[in-house]
């Protein structure tokens, strides 16, 4: 049962802690990684596929570390409104005075 167990797991503890603060460390820099590609990332780590049903116990067995929640899409309008020259722009304006 143990030896079953085990081969359930594909990572280590140290390995599911890097892959941990791995996602913390994309997180921080406002890039949030999907459930696909923490998949990627584990299969990456075990060199085994690694089954979306993985990632679910992975994700449950982490929360109190990591959160899992959907984004919301972007607004049309902010969207089109991001412009790097309208900021120039701004930030001139906004200079001269």
């Amino acid at each position: 049962r143990d030896n079953a167990n085990q081969q359930l797991h594909h990572l280590s503890q140290h390995q599911e802690y890097k892959l941990c603060t791995y996602i913390e460390e994309l997180t921080d820099h406002s890039l949030p990684p999907t459930r696909q590609m923490v998949q990627n990332f584990a299969s990456g780590i075990a060199h085994v596929r690694i089954s979306e049903s993985w990632v679910t116990r992975f994700l449950n067995h982490h929360r109190d570390t990591l959160l899992c929640c959907y984004s919301a899409a972007m607004d049309a309008q902010r969207h089109y409104a991001n412009s790097s020259k309208k900021y120039a722009a701004y930030f001139t304006l906004l200079h001269s005075k």
